[in-house]
């Protein structure tokens, strides 16, 4: 009989009954690392211009990403021979990482 339907007959009888509960608790150790393995997603690498238009806001201008990084440095002389006064960027590099789980503490 679940323990919430023996304290509440025990209750209605007029009966106080001590309840406990018994509760384990494992801990485990977690890395967190660069997801290396043979099914990570690609390192990827892209450039966005940085450079601020009239209106004190930015170009908004980015490159797609690639995991050969000089695509994006590529597309940034582009940008730049397309708008001469766009002179700042900024690199874009998306890591994978992973949580791996080394067992308990």
């Amino acid at each position: 009989m679940p323990i919430g339907t023996v304290l509440a007959n025990a209750r209605s009888q007029g009966e106080h009954l001590a309840a406990t509960r018994r509760r384990v608790f494992g801990f485990i150790r977690w890395t967190f690392r660069p997801d290396q393995d043979d099914d990570a997603p690609p390192l990827t690498y892209a450039f966005r211009c940085l450079t601020l238009n009239d209106d004190d806001t930015e170009c908004e201008a980015k490159s797609p990403p690639s995991a050969d990084p000089t695509e994006p440095q590529t597309w940034a002389f582009t940008h730049l021979r397309a708008h001469p006064e766009h002179t700042s960027y900024a690199e874009v590099i998306e890591r994978p990482w992973v949580m791996w789980r080394e067992g308990p503490a």
